[in-house]
């Protein structure tokens, strides 16, 4: 079991594009919100990897 502490947690917002196309304007066709921040992204690979961890962070806000 892995144990990480962000105790300063952010969101990660993700866009997804079609492509690149230089002198284009680039609209986004997706997008995505995700829990963020280094202890949290840790957790989350460590998860990946098919291991056993929790994340540790502060709620707040309304």
């Amino acid at each position: 079991m892995i144990l990480t502490v962000t105790p300063n947690p952010s969101l990660d917002r993700t866009y997804e594009l079609p492509g690149l196309t230089r002198g284009t304007v680039l609209r986004a066709t997706a997008d995505r919100v995700d829990p963020g921040g280094k202890g949290v992204n840790v957790s989350r690979a460590v998860a990946a990897a098919g291991h056993r961890t929790v994340a540790v962070a502060p709620m707040g806000g309304p």
